[in-house]
């Protein structure tokens, strides 16, 4: 029996007898969740520079530049480590981590650093197939134009699976080569810095048009949308190797999709493709929305989950949004839905805004079962 069967069948058995037996049982509750925060650099406010930012969301097929001056990027992350340090905010997943503009290599290890010493989770943002690989932006063998560069024939194209933008060049993800290169990059982050884990993603909703990628997306025999499949690709044989080198990095998944959005649910064969670790990140602000939420949901399968919600954010227009009441409704739901980790964008800074300090100190207080 795989792990995660077993843990399925022994919450609900659990909780079926703590309420008498009923029809339905619910998933036991993860007590406390750990609140993680999303961020761009290039959207970051807490600095001193917070009206040089970028206003949009970023994109798989276009360049999301650094508009600041390269000493923000520190000042600006410090100031947010020391928020969460100092109100119990577990983590930060920063998309950006690593850019010549401000600082490569050396700034992203002092960042790292700090946030250690202060017990508060980094994650940097990696795009396998787009978004810059392992070092978004600057002449670096993690680099993906660098490395596509020198191994143009590595590369495919792409489009998204919702919008059929095309999307190119990318990384083939069904490239012995190309796995390879992920491997090799995860272990050079995962040694260069002082972080908790990746955040990886295909690039947006991208789905490879290359035969090979084809080929091995159907020799899964996995319902499942193609984008996912070409994630699974992609990441099968490199988080079993994080699992072996790395066991203590927390690797996330992301599917920028919610439940209702999964093909098949609640049956998700996608999660026997990678080691039960591995957390898989839900896009929740359409899901929650719904009518029928949570009701629906309850026979999602146990596994790792990172919840994630495009709220609070300049790119949605929701910056000055008082989401607390929000937040009081959604989070007991997602605490017995067995989320582990949970989080808005965290890219508002809280000088001058109470609104901000609001939001963020409500999700920790909520993610603790306090509210």
């Amino acid at each position: 029996m795989k792990r995660r069967t077993f843990l399925k069948q022994s919450a609900a058995l659990g909780l079926t007898a703590a309420l008498g037996n009923t029809v339905s049982a619910q998933p036991k509750p993860r007590d406390p969740m750990k609140i993680l925060l999303w961020c761009w650099d290039s959207r970051m406010t807490w600095d001193d520079e917070p009206d040089k930012i970028q206003l949009k969301m970023a994109a798989a097929e276009r360049h999301f530049p650094y508009p600041k001056r390269p000493e923000s990027y520190q000042q600006g992350f410090r100031r947010l480590v020391d928020y969460c340090a100092d109100t119990g905010i577990w983590g930060v997943i920063i998309w950006g981590f690593l850019r010549d503009s401000h600082g490569g290599v050396e700034a992203a290890k002092d960042l790292c650093k700090y946030a250690s010493d202060k017990g508060v989770a980094i994650l940097p943002g990696v795009g396998l197939c787009s978004y810059g690989g392992y070092f978004y932006e600057g002449d670096h063998p993690f680099n993906l134009d660098t490395y596509l560069k020198k191994h143009p024939d590595r590369a495919s194209d792409a489009y998204e699976d919702h919008s059929k933008v095309v999307v190119k060049p990318v990384l083939d993800p069904s490239l012995e080569a190309n796995q390879l290169w992920w491997r090799e990059g995860l272990d050079w982050m995962m040694d260069t810095f002082e972080i908790a884990g990746i955040n990886y993603e295909m690039g947006d909703f991208i789905v490879n048009t290359s035969d090979s990628a084809k080929a091995a997306r159907k020799a899964l025999n996995i319902e499942a949308h193609d984008n996912v499949l070409d994630m699974i690709v992609a990441t099968s044989d490199l988080l079993k190797h994080a699992q072996a080198q790395h066991p203590d990095a927390t690797c996330i998944n992301a599917l920028y999709r919610g439940y209702h959005q999964l093909e098949g649910f609640p049956k998700l064969d996608y999660l026997d493709s990678v080691p039960d670790d591995v957390v898989w990140e839900y896009t929740l602000t359409n899901l929650v929305k719904r009518n029928d939420f949570p009701d629906a949901y309850w026979d999602v399968p146990a596994h790792r989950q990172y919840g994630y919600l495009h709220w609070f954010n300049v790119s949605t227009k929701s910056q000055e949004k008082d989401i607390t009441e929000e937040v009081k409704q959604l989070y007991p739901h997602l605490r017995r839905l067995g989320f582990e980790f949970v989080g808005t964008y965290g890219e508002i800074g809280v000088q001058g805004s109470a609104v901000a300090d609001m939001n963020y100190r409500i999700q920790v207080d909520c993610a603790k079962g306090v509210n």
